[in-house]
């Protein structure tokens, strides 16, 4: 299938969170039979003036890269040992996150990445961006946002919204292909604004038939709202959902920075994984760096 999930990147930095993404990532990878890329990265400060760029602190810099070494060699002898049918390795990256991050990708072809999310962004998050939300928006493949709270692994109850048409094929191909091995119930959740109401429901139907085809246990339902993120979210609340499938879209990208878009209102009304699909055959270039890094600007002495 062109939706597969053969191999899956996870960034770590060693913490809980990031610590329960890399065993949700495991389990996927448990289920897909896919290769699991465990990533951790070290961003580099700089220092500008007068005289030039230059780096903050090296000697700390490369005591960090030692230490990383160490504990991200630890943590894959672990996995392996604990995980022996899977294939299993890991990146150390001193760059900058998203550029390290879509190098990986580009580089092994990665279909998924993963990462963890503390849920709800606090106001500081907000205006600077949090790094799972950099991750989501910055990567040139699938992401899968996981909870810090998330317990369960698999996904029996997988809630597949039909809220804009971009690469919906795909979707429903993917969600056939997880819900095969996870031997769950596709819950098929129709969704448009008063504007939209006719393709998404001639599409609706369409994914109907489609489901019905592939002999895919589901149930199904249509609703008409102008607060689609926050639907969705009541949605998976009540239908108990482990899992959300979404295509990479931002249906509000004309509200004000701080407004929420539909990518933040699902985050922060979600308690649940968020599997954003994008196509990685029509992946955005990656933007050429120049500073790796930081950079902390500093007047100019007189």
């Amino acid at each position: 299938m062109q939706n597969s999930i053969n191999t899956i990147l996870v960034t770590t930095d060693f913490t809980e969170k990031s610590q329960n993404a890399l065993v949700m990532a495991l389990n996927i990878a448990s289920r897909h039979h896919s290769r699991v890329i465990v990533l951790h990265n070290i961003d580099n400060f700089f220092v500008i003036d007068k005289t030039g760029k230059q780096l903050l602190g090296a000697d700390i810099v490369q005591d960090n890269v030692e230490k990383a070494e160490k504990a991200l060699l630890l943590l894959e002898s672990s996995l392996k040992t604990k995980y022996p049918k899977l294939f299993i390795e890991s990146i150390l990256k001193n760059d900058s996150l998203i550029h390290g991050i879509n190098e990986v990708i580009e580089n092994e072809d990665v279909d998924l990445v993963v990462c963890g999310t503390s849920g709800q962004q606090n106001f500081l998050q907000v205006i600077i961006g949090s790094l799972s939300y950099e991750i989501l928006t910055g990567s040139n493949a699938s992401v899968l946002l996981v909870p810090e709270s998330c317990v369960k692994y698999n996904f029996d109850k997988i809630l597949v919204p039909v809220r804009v048409l971009d690469d919906l094929l795909d979707k429903i191909d993917l969600s056939l292909t997880i819900a095969e091995k996870n031997k769950g119930v596709i819950s098929l959740l129709g969704i448009s604004g008063k504007d939209d109401v006719r393709e998404i429901r001639n599409a609706y139907i369409e994914v109907r038939k489609t489901l019905e085809e592939s002999s895919q246990e589901y149930q199904s339902q249509f609703v008409q709202t102008g607060e689609k993120a926050i639907q969705i979210s009541e949605y998976s609340k009540d239908d108990e959902a482990d899992i959300i499938i979404l295509n990479y879209r931002d249906e509000n990208s004309w509200k004000s920075f701080f407004l929420e878009n539909f990518f933040k209102q699902i985050i922060n009304n979600t308690d649940i994984p968020l599997f954003f699909l994008k196509n990685k055959y029509t992946k955005k270039e990656s933007e050429p760096i120049t500073n790796n890094g930081y950079d902390i600007t500093l007047p100019n002495p007189g």
